[in-house]
């Protein structure tokens, strides 16, 4: 009887020791879709700016490489850190996340700003489609197309989705069994280790 719940213990413990592993250099989420990825630099005070066409749920994510860079989203070419001439932004000193619904009109413009107190920030924005409302078949119809290339009839199309409400799904239904097993088995290694 000792013998199985070591066995099992042990079995708990690598299980939870692999996923923290992968879990620190693979990122495995289903309800983003990585779609640009852009790499640079800004100086003290400053702004870089970004054009986003993309249409659709977004998810805009910056993180600084170096220094302190901060996230400003507006309907406008150049955001800037005034409150009147930004729709959304993001001031942490970590990673910083801006959400754009789907009926926010583009292009949107993306103002990167260089904290004072560091001469040069170094930072990385990714777009990832935020895939985790529950969109309707027109709306996907109407993504797609975008992403083609082809903008046909996608005024209309855009003008409907709209008028549709967006449901969200809950956290769990877009993990993938194994992953939620994985976080059971961490959460019982976590009671009995901790």
């Amino acid at each position: 009887m000792r013998k199985e719940f070591i066995l099992l213990l042990l079995g708990i413990i690598c299980i939870s020791t692999l996923s923290s592993l992968l879990s620190g250099y693979v990122q495995i989420e289903t309800d983003k879709v990585l779609l640009d990825t852009v790499i640079g630099a800004v100086g003290a005070g400053n702004f870089s700016y970004w054009q986003l066409g993309h249409t659709g749920p977004l998810l805009v994510e910056l993180t600084s490489l170096s220094g302190d860079a901060d996230l400003y989203v507006s309907d406008s070419i150049r955001p800037s850190y005034e409150t009147d001439k930004n729709n959304f932004s993001s001031v942490t000193c970590g990673p910083d996340m801006v959400n754009i619904p789907p009926d926010f009109p583009r292009p949107v413009g993306i103002g990167v700003f260089g904290h004072w107190s560091y001469f040069i920030s170094e930072y990385s924005i990714q777009v990832f489609l935020d895939t985790s409302a529950v969109l309707s078949e027109e709306q996907l119809i109407a993504i797609e197309r975008a992403h083609q290339g082809s903008g046909e009839g996608q005024d209309m199309e855009s003008k409907r989705s709209k008028e549709k409400v967006v449901s969200r799904k809950t956290e769990d239904d877009n993990k993938p069994r194994f992953l939620k097993l994985l976080n059971i088995l961490d959460m019982v290694f976590e009671m009995f280790v901790l």
